[in-house]
């Protein structure tokens, strides 16, 4: 176990390139949380699930990062990184941590975003004159 965990932390340092696949039907039986899933990209690190949501506001993206061998939880640098190289540097994500009785269980410790519409502002947010205790008067 010790050889393993040193192998993915080595592996850790580098930041491989992005691989996309598309789930099969072989691969959502093996893991039913797949069932909707669109795309996966993949590099040395991460694994990106991606699933389209239907919503009133256009087209968003729900997306679950996973770190490979689950070692740490996945950073927000590292998340943020990731947002911009696949999706685009102009593309605005939404962290969401539900209700307990809504949380979605698993073995892994993923950091489930939601990637909004670049047509839909955020009417909160860091760019709002009220942001970080700022008078928004």
């Amino acid at each position: 176990m010790a050889r393993k965990t040193a192998v993915l932390k080595a592996l850790a340092r580098t930041w491989g390139e992005w691989k996309l696949t598309e789930p099969d039907e072989q691969l959502r039986a093996k893991f039913p949380q797949l069932k909707h899933c669109k795309s996966i990209w993949a590099n040395n690190r991460f694994e990106v699930q991606c699933f389209s949501c239907e919503s009133a506001i256009g087209g968003v993206w729900q997306i679950n990062i996973i770190r490979h061998g689950d070692l740490e939880q996945v950073t927000y640098a590292e998340a943020q990184r990731i947002i911009h190289e696949l999706f685009g540097e102009d593309m605005v994500a939404v962290e969401i941590y539900p209700a307990l009785a809504d949380e979605w269980h698993t073995h892994s410790n993923p950091r489930i975003l939601w990637i909004l519409p670049s047509t839909w502002p955020l009417p909160f947010g860091l760019h709002v004159k009220g942001a970080w205790g700022q008078p928004s008067t």
